[in-house]
């Protein structure tokens, strides 16, 4: 019998057996590979990835949930009561791809959190709101600073949509799964805190966000927009992340010169 799904924790549970083998594809776990998977629930997809080969870590933060799985799959995975966004890294020092059906609600956290650690996956492969997979997934004009974020930290790609009717319970949202591949991002912190300054306000053109940063005014974005080959008037969501980079590189050489 299925457990109750609770509010609290965002649960809706994947019961689409299609959808899993998209998602167990999409994996191309190979034997003994390590797999993070962040809120179990009902074990569905735990169960596909052991019977792909995948040597399963699970955090679940639903203590009631925490008994059944343990007698569904007893020493066959590695389960861990608690928050995937505060527990220490149960796999440091060992590559791994994370693999879940996230709960929405905190699906920018995540994003955030396993992008920027360290000692981050290989490659992320998740379950999310449609529309967030597509702000993810935009190219200019409708670029935004999630967008930025994830792309400069990997290669994005959407696996499959995933209708409502794929969940019980029945979600209000459509769903999508994803996948991240991981890549060198440099010095990705200063590109995505300028890109937080240029997106601080979506109806102004970027020169006047930018022009609040220290050492700048609008007349010196317009000059380095026009270098870019972009019109000074252009706003952030039309900036794609190679022209976020080397609008960084120009702002960073600017206040070395100030300093």
């Amino acid at each position: 019998m299925m457990p109750r799904a609770k509010k609290s924790f965002s649960q809706n549970w994947l019961n689409d057996k299609s959808v899993i083998k998209k998602i167990i594809a999409a994996a191309e776990i190979q034997t003994g590979e390590a797999v993070l998977e962040i809120g179990p629930g009902t074990g569905l997809l735990t169960e596909a990835l052991v019977e792909a080969g995948a040597s399963v870590t699970a955090i679940e933060m639903d203590v009631s949930l925490i008994e059944p799985l343990q007698e569904k799959f007893g020493d066959r995975i590695n389960l861990i009561e608690g928050d995937a966004l505060a527990v220490a890294d149960p796999l440091e020092n060992i590559s791994y791809k994370l693999i879940a059906n996230i709960p929405y609600a905190i699906t920018s956290d995540i994003l955030y959190t396993f992008l920027t650690r360290t000692h981050k996956p290989t490659h992320l492969i998740l379950m999310v709101q449609r529309e967030v997979a597509d702000r993810i997934l935009a190219k200019p004009p409708k670029m935004s600073l999630l967008s930025v974020m994830c792309q400069m930290y990997a290669t994005c790609s959407k696996v499959t949509n995933v209708p409502r009717g794929a969940f019980r319970p029945i979600p209000k949202v459509n769903s999508a799964v994803i996948m991240l591949e991981t890549k060198d991002a440099g010095d990705a912190e200063s590109t995505i805190t300028l890109a937080k300054q240029g997106f601080s306000s979506r109806r102004k053109q970027l020169h006047k966000n930018l022009s609040a940063l220290p050492e700048i005014d609008s007349e010196m974005v317009k000059t380095w927009l026009t270098e870019l080959g972009l019109d000074p008037r252009v706003r952030a969501e039309n900036l794609t992340v190679d022209d976020w980079v080397r609008l960084t590189h120009m702002y960073s050489k600017n206040r070395r010169q100030n300093t």
